[in-house]
């Protein structure tokens, strides 16, 4: 496996003639996740071929199918219940090698280091806990793809970073009224 992180690396460019502390850095983080890590970072699967071929701006005659196979790739909780334990999702929120949603998104509002590529997610409970909004919350932190095709947000879900129950904990950290996302 060694030798194939290295073989891709210097497929991707990254692997130089000259040492770089960039570089040892990179192959440390990805050799530091296993096996199952470095292939979720360094194969890519059909999907993301597609976003790679066309940079992200995928064709419209090939959005419909796209979006088809992406909401194919959710995987729902035994029993369906969408609404696990906000407690819980705050793990999986705050994990840098799960979640890592501070990386993009600003949660709780006491925290003073977070990411803004993505939309802060404070107070997101105000949203209620309708079933549509439960399902859309579920789905598209499960595999944002099949909402926003080639979205930087990564498919925890689909490559196993989290499983579907704790997917029902992320929605619960985000809408229940007792979340510190949800306080003021």
């Amino acid at each position: 496996m060694k030798r194939r992180i290295i073989g891709v690396l210097a497929l991707l460019g990254l692997a130089t003639s000259q040492p770089s502390p960039f570089k040892a850095r990179l192959e440390g983080a990805i050799r530091s996740g296993g096996d199952s890590y470095a292939q979720v970072l360094l194969v890519q699967d059909p999907a993301q071929q597609l976003c790679t071929q066309y940079r992200g701006q995928l064709p419209a005659a090939l959005l419909p199918q796209f979006l088809q196979e992406q909401k194919a790739l959710i995987r729902y909780p035994q029993g369906g219940k969408l609404l696990g334990e906000w407690q819980n999702g705050q793990k999986v929120f705050t994990d840098p090698k799960r979640g890592n949603c501070y990386a993009c998104h600003q949660g709780d509002p006491k925290e003073l280091a977070y990411g803004t590529m993505g939309p802060s997610l404070t107070g997101y409970g105000s949203r209620g806990t309708l079933e549509a909004v439960l399902r859309y919350t579920y789905e598209k932190i499960y595999n944002s793809w099949a909402y926003v095709p080639c979205s930087l947000m990564y498919r925890g879900g689909v490559h196993g970073l989290f499983t579907p129950e704790e997917t029902a904990d992320l929605v619960a950290f985000l809408v229940d009224p007792h979340s510190p996302i949800n306080q003021r």
